[in-house]
């Protein structure tokens, strides 16, 4: 439907959009709007949102007045902090260490670890951390989940717990959603966590093992989601030693950034290692998604769009066996040769549930899976079932093997494998309970440093998408006009495409943001902009990020990347094409001649030492991917951009400091007056065109905007057309259109207390149900995870162990199984059965075992004999005695071979 919609919706808003301002939304009929409840809520402590920042609030401010104590301890020692040389400050890691290591609790050296981290902080960064940083960062350490505004600054909010925590010298680990941000943060905090002594990595996707080696090793290692859970699963597969990576010590601490994203919604789905299975299973897809096209929707299926799932009609399977050619087969699509069912079903799904530029991209031929919540290409990942084979079938790319689960484990047990697990997001209290009882995760709401001013208005409901696009098209371009920012927020790619289609015709210049894996290294180009006076943005569900939306702009970003683009052509001419911005981002788009002559110098300076860097040890320049190369750079960048220090100062960075500084003081003579500007003309607008599923995404998007107590708006316009209705609120659209019965249908919008309840209704229904699917996941993955903990503990033992413990083991092994063999081939033995019976039996266990480990066959028959000397030939030995010769022989048969192998040394007939 949606390229057909987007035409007609173009040719009706030119056809029928008026020039006025926009229009207010109608109020429905007074006997449908609800009287707002009372709360007794302010009777008792105050709401943090409500209090005013004057010295001491924190004690007054509910659920966080416990830290007020503490934190007035870490501002105590401030003074004696400032006072240190750099050298001073520095030692206090060795000394907090030393009395870690002595037995000080690290309760007890919170003030101090904190206030040489905020010291330390000020100097390598130029920042110091707020009074509620502080807050969220003792949160993070007593293993909680820290609610923290957008803007807030969560990024820093995690150095103190993670400088705490590295006192143990065991690792930490910050978990992030994708690579952009590990290593966003990673080159980001270098500066300070090399102030502090301690050693920082980075994992990325495209990591070697040595790499991944190396940074899990580190003090503090920055890591994604999906890296983390595969690197365990790779752990556990491993034949040697040097394989392993994340598992070469224990998991000790973690942090999850953006934390309801990745524990709550991709905790849906479980991590897969896949090997190749039917390698006649593309031909078959292709012909089952032929066949698909020819049943119809209603007619030969049925679509449950909740439930995610294709049922055949009767009539509809007959056709489909005719389709397929299997009317011979008695068991039809199920028969156990063909097995079409398995083909057809992820055909039908694929045809009605999965469509391109919402669930998923083709790029370069291939299928890419994008993440329903935050927007992003999911690369690597493939979905199960035959569905993914089922998709490229039907988009017409190559169709690959079907995979074979070689290994698995879920986001719940992956997580609950760290001692304390932490985590920080914007918005987690909707699923407190959740993550309660699944992570043991307590949430806690810290307050904004600033009072928050946004305003938040209400939902504004349409009858129908035309109606819905006509308005936002509207409301768009009347505030580009008056020169206030505009943030657009879609559900799909699709939507946000007709958006900008719209936009387009009617001149309003805007960027866009979708699941485009090249504009991966964008984003934060695009996002740093969004606030520009008259700017307008549109982005697909914004969860992930990962960069403030300043008004005005933000010229200390942008700074940095000009200076990017100034060193990267310098270290080698190939790179200026990748790294080259838009020049309209630019706050101020050409530099002056003298200023651009010194950030070029500059450049040159520091690429004579990144060009040794970079390339010395390659015999070619052409042997380093680009990626590595700029990966370099921008570490360069980090360094170069933070205040100097002894510890990060390097051949050229001075200058590209000085440079820097200049670039952003340019940059900040038009940033500070636009900001200025665009506070009067009401700060940042949010535009949502529909509701998500889950009312976090929702909250997500809003606060974009008024962060650190800047003005802003939001306001969410949705029409009775939108999926969410249509999937999960079909009890509900009987009031919703009686309501626009009642007020009139001429395209203008609704609101009132009633819709607003209803679609939070529908909401809570979603996440309802979806929260259901979580905990049945993690219900059956219960007794898998058990089985697995215990059979990875023991190949990690049997991994490491020397040759004496696998000599043990194996033998103790090789004991347990003769013990199970006897007891299998005499538990249908009856009480009184005759010694021929049972001396059949005794034989039949020696053989199995003897067919299981043919080295020891000679001592098991050897020890057999032995438990028969002395009897009648008519009786039947003991069976305990029966059982210690078995055990017997297969022990000395055992021990032979092994001082065997120890006789010859290691090699291919090792152990």
């Amino acid at each position: 439907m949606g390229w057909h919609f987007a035409t007609a919706c173009l040719a009706a808003v030119h056809a029928f959009a008026p020039a006025s301002n926009v229009a207010t939304p109608r109020v429905a009929p007074r006997h449908m709007l609800e009287l707002p409840k009372f709360s007794f809520d302010s009777l008792f402590k105050q709401d943090a949102t409500t209090i005013s920042r004057e010295p001491g609030w924190l004690k007054k401010a509910r659920d966080v007045s416990g830290y007020a104590d503490r934190v007035d301890q870490i501002d105590a020692l401030a003074g004696a902090m400032a006072a240190k040389s750099d050298a001073e400050l520095r030692a206090v890691t060795d000394d907090l260490r030393a009395r870690r290591a002595g037995g000080a609790t690290l309760d007890s050296l919170i003030p101090e670890a904190f206030a040489a981290c905020r010291e330390a902080s000020t100097r390598a960064l130029g920042l110091r951390h707020y009074d509620v940083q502080l807050v969220g960062g003792m949160a993070l350490h007593e293993g909680k989940l820290a609610e923290m505004a957008t803007g807030e600054g969560k990024t820093l909010v995690a150095t103190c717990p993670l400088y705490l925590r590295s006192l143990d010298m065991r690792g930490t680990h910050v978990i992030t959603v994708n690579d952009y941000l590990a290593r966003r943060d990673s080159e980001t905090l270098q500066p300070l966590f090399d102030f502090l002594g301690l050693t920082v990595g980075v994992v990325q996707s495209e990591s070697t093992s040595a790499q991944r080696r190396a940074a899990y090793e580190c003090d503090v290692t920055y890591v994604t989601n999906n890296e983390l859970g595969f690197d365990y699963l790779r752990d556990h597969l491993a034949y040697e030693t040097e394989e392993l990576t994340l598992t070469l010590r224990p998991l000790n601490f973690a942090i999850v950034d953006e934390a309801d994203s990745i524990l709550v919604d991709e905790a849906r789905t479980p991590l897969i290692i896949s090997g190749e299975g039917d390698g006649d299973a593309p031909a078959k897809y292709d012909a089952a998604t032929l066949a698909a096209s020819f049943l119809e929707r209603g007619r030969d299926y049925e679509v449950d769009y909740k439930g995610r799932r294709v049922t055949l009609t009767d009539d509809g399977y007959t056709r489909a066996v005719d389709l397929l050619g299997v009317q011979d087969d008695p068991l039809g699509l199920f028969g156990t040769e063909s097995k079409w069912a398995a083909y057809l079903f992820p055909s039908l799904n694929a045809k009605e549930l999965y469509f391109c530029e919402r669930d998923y991209l083709v790029d370069a031929g291939e299928v890419k899976i994008v993440d329903e919540f935050t927007g992003r290409v999911m690369e690597g990942r493939r979905w199960n079932g035959g569905l993914h084979q089922a998709v490229e079938a039907k988009e017409k790319v190559e169709v690959k093997p079907e995979q074979v689960t070689v290994a698995s484990i879920t986001y719940q047990s992956l997580f609950l494998l760290y001692p304390t697990l932490s985590g920080m997001t914007g918005t987690a209290q909707s699923e407190a309970k959740e993550l309660s009882d699944t992570y043991k995760l307590d949430v806690l709401k810290v307050p904004t440093a600033k009072p928050l001013v946004r305003a938040d208005g209400g939902d504004l409901v349409f009858k129908s998408k035309l109606d819905k696009f006509r308005y936002v098209l509207r409301d768009i371009n009347e505030r580009h006009q008056r020169g206030q920012p505009v943030l657009c927020g879609t559900t799909s790619i699709e939507d946000a495409t007709l958006v900008s289609e719209l936009l387009r015709n009617e001149d309003v210049p805007h960027r866009v943001l979708n699941a485009n894996p090249k504009l991966a290294r964008k984003e934060s180009e695009i996002m740093s902009q969004a606030g520009r006076k008259g700017a307008v943005t549109i982005a697909t569900n914004m969860a992930g990020r990962g960069t403030d939306i300043l008004l005005g702009g933000n010229a200390a970003l942008t700074a940095r990347l000009r200076l990017r683009e100034a060193v990267a052509p310098a270290v080698d001419g190939r790179l200026g094409a990748l790294v080259e911005v838009d020049k309209t981002l630019y706050p101020v788009p050409e530099l002056d001649a003298s200023l651009d002559a010194r950030l070029t110098a500059a450049a040159a300076e520091a690429a004579v030492f990144l060009r040794e860097e970079i390339f010395g040890a390659a015999d070619n320049s052409t042997d380093v991917k680009a990626s590595v190369a700029l990966d370099r750079i921008d570490e360069f960048c980090a360094v170069a951009v933070a205040p100097p220090s002894a510890r990060t100062e390097v051949p050229g960075a001075a200058s590209c400091r000085d440079a820097y500084g200049a670039v952003k003081a340019a940059f900040s003579e038009v940033v500070d007056a636009e900001r200025e500007e665009v506070r009067a003309l009401g700060g940042l607008a949010v535009l949502g065109t529909e509701r998500h599923e889950s009312v976090r995404i929702d909250n997500q998007l809003r606060g974009r905007s008024g962060r650190q107590g800047d003005a802003g708006a939001s306001q969410y316009t949705i029409s009775l057309e939108d999926k969410m209705f249509n999937v999960f609120g079909s009890d509900k659209m009987g009031q919703l259109s009686f309501a626009f019965d009642i007020a009139g249908d001429d395209g203008e919008p609704l609101q009132s207390d009633m819709l607003t309840k209803s679609l939070s209704t529908i909401q809570e229904k979603v996440e309802t149900y979806y929260r259901e699917m979580r905990t049945n996941l993690v219900r059956y993955d219960r007794i898998v995870d058990a089985q697995r903990r215990i059979f990875y503990e023991r190949r990690q033992e049997v991994l490491r162990g020397d040759r004496a413990f696998l000599g043990d083991l194996l033998g103790q092994y090789a004991a347990d199984t003769a013990r199970d063999t006897l007891a299998n081939a005499t538990k249908d033995l009856a009480k009184d059965a005759n010694p021929d019976a049972t001396n059949l039996a005794y034989e039949f266990a020696a053989k199995m075992l003897q067919r299981m480990y043919p080295v020891c066959a000679e001592e098991i028959d050897a020890s057999c004999r032995l438990s028969t000397d002395g009897l009648a030939d008519e009786a039947a030995p003991d069976a305990f005695a029966v059982e210690d010769a078995l055990v017997a022989g297969t022990t000395e048969g055992f021990r032979k071979q092994v001082a065997l192998v120890d006789a010859r040394g290691e090699g291919e007939d090792d152990l």
